[in-house]
């Protein structure tokens, strides 16, 4: 409900993810520089009772061990879900550090002030964060000033809530204001990558889609992606003639109908690549050689019969499954099979184990 119309409800989950990973770091040395901050107020303690002070030492220091926890698991922290907690979560044990710190000192007046800078280090942590997860979180700080009143019974209790109100209504306005100007970022960032990956004349990928689906370095097919994955490699027959028949605004009109046919017999989680020219690559995530050679009959079925509004046109189809290897192997082995298809006869689906170990290609 905080955000604009720009963000479908659908997409929220995923603008969350990127808010967090633009803003973790602000949101993570907020949550370390607070707890830090909550030591030093050992030496205004030592003021307060006017000599060196023990009584105030734990609840001041013990705050560096959830601190150092925090240090050490943060690179494992991904979902802006999890962040969110753990950097909110901090900051309210700074406070129950100083509320505990509170409890011992014989002036407790300077209670206030302490509070007022907590509702700074929430708006910092807000950043990385949904606005939804911050109205509650943040709230928490009022709950905290109430709970801790029952027993310590501040002198200026009323001047407190007064205070922290406004501050939390506040800075959760500047918060909504400054997560719907995100908004426009993620928009535009979300559009270049989008263009980065996307065959401007089809629709469909293009080679730099590759890199979403392997690891860097080995080059092989990440698991998460699929168990079992076939690829299969297509492109038009002789389509050199059409483009010099038709031309070649028409040639593209046949190359963008041929990408709609892929994407119409291919399933939500295959990935479709126009590898250049008039080639396809699909790649069919937890699919086997025998579910690739359906839908490469599938999709050839289709495009021999559409009218595309030019000419009549067919294409072969190499059809070949991943070994888990070297994705580039088998991609090469599923173009000698398209290539085999041509050479005997064209409009076909032939897999790599039909192709002749000295077949000419």
């Amino acid at each position: 409900m905080f955000l604009t119309h720009k963000i479908s409800n659908s997409e929220r989950s995923e603008f969350y993810q990127s808010k967090f990973e633009y803003y973790k770091k602000v949101g993570f040395f907020t949550a370390i520089f607070t707890a830090m901050m909550e030591t030093t107020y050992f030496v205004s303690d030592c003021q307060i009772f006017g000599y060196f002070t023990t009584e105030t030492l734990l609840p001041r220091f013990i705050i560096l061990l959830p601190m150092l926890l925090l240090i050490l698991f943060q690179r494992k922290i991904k979902s802006y879900r999890v962040g969110s907690i753990c950097y909110y979560l901090l900051p309210h044990l700074v406070m129950w550090c100083t509320i505990w710190a509170i409890w011992y000192l014989p002036n407790r007046d300077f209670a206030r002030e302490g509070f007022i800078i907590m509702h700074f280090a929430f708006l910092a942590v807000g950043l990385a964060t949904p606005i939804e997860y911050h109205v509650l979180f943040h709230a928490g700080v009022i709950l905290n000033i109430v709970i801790s009143n029952l027993w310590i019974h501040y002198e200026h209790f009323d001047l407190m809530i007064s205070l922290a109100v406004p501050l939390w209504f506040g800075l959760t306005l500047m918060l909504i204001v400054l997560q719907n100007s995100y908004v426009d970022h993620y928009l535009v960032l979300k559009q270049i990558e989008k263009e980065a990956i996307t065959d401007q004349l089809t629709g469909v990928f293009n080679r730099n889609k590759i890199y979403d689906l392997v690891t860097p370095g080995n080059e092989t097919i990440r698991r998460e992606n699929a168990e079992e994955v076939t690829v299969l490699m297509m492109d038009v027959d002789k389509f050199k003639e059409v483009n010099d028949t038709y031309g070649h605004d028409e040639g593209d009109r046949i190359l963008i109908m041929l990408a709609n046919a892929i994407k119409e017999c291919i399933r939500k989680a295959d990935v479709v690549i126009r590898w250049g020219g008039e080639e396809f690559v699909v790649f069919l995530l937890g699919a086997d050689l025998q579910a690739g050679v359906r839908i490469g009959e599938e999709i050839r079925q289709k495009v021999e019969t559409m009218d595309n509004g030019v000419c009549p046109v067919t294409i072969s189809v190499g059809v070949s499954q991943y070994d888990l290897g070297d994705y580039r192997a088998t991609v090469r082995r599923a173009d000698k099979a398209l290539y085999y298809a041509k050479a005997t006869g064209r409009n076909r689906v032939v897999t790599d184990k039909e192709v002749p170990e000295d077949a000419s290609v």
